[in-house]
């Protein structure tokens, strides 16, 4: 695939990403499609995934976040360590590495399964687009927070 496609298709991606995030209002379901997106477009580049190998890719790493984040909710303590006797939290700390475990678990199982469909180098890189992906989203979202107060503070001086 030549190079004009792929920016072309970042481009898109990064294009449709935009409009999402100016279409989202306060809405859970519109701000987690959002998410979405600019985790395919970060992911996209970073990874440099073909057209062909965004289609078998995604697949994959949905079903792996799906079920890690069923693993991480299972992570939370249901009550205040704390206040726990020691039984409980001998108990919660032992749920807590098998959980660990399990995760770590559908890290490989994830690993083998993109070797189907992506170089390994690729799959490699992984951790950094997942790394770029939060620090950039934390950026944005400071962003977005900072005009919000921007805007509220000019509008207060305003009256």
């Amino acid at each position: 695939m030549n190079t004009l496609v792929k920016k072309s298709l970042v481009v898109t991606i990064l294009l449709c990403t935009a409009a999402t995030w100016a279409m989202a209002q306060r809405n859970p379901e519109m701000r987690d499609k959002k998410v979405q997106a600019y985790r395919v477009a970060v992911f996209t580049e970073v990874l440099n995934l073909s057209p062909t190998e965004a289609e078998g890719f995604w697949p994959i790493f949905n079903e792996y976040q799906d079920k890690r984040e069923e693993v991480q909710a299972q992570l939370k303590p249901t009550a205040q360590i704390d206040g726990m006797n020691d039984s409980d939290v001998e108990d919660y700390v032992k749920k807590y590495f098998e959980l660990r475990q399990r995760e770590l678990d559908l890290e490989k199982d994830l690993g083998q399964k993109l070797r189907k469909v992506l170089p390994l180098r690729k799959i490699a890189k992984i951790p950094v687009a997942e790394r770029e992906f939060r620090e950039s989203l934390l950026k944005k979202l400071q962003e977005n927070r900072q005009k919000k107060l921007d805007k509220l503070n000019r509008a207060n001086g305003r009256n």
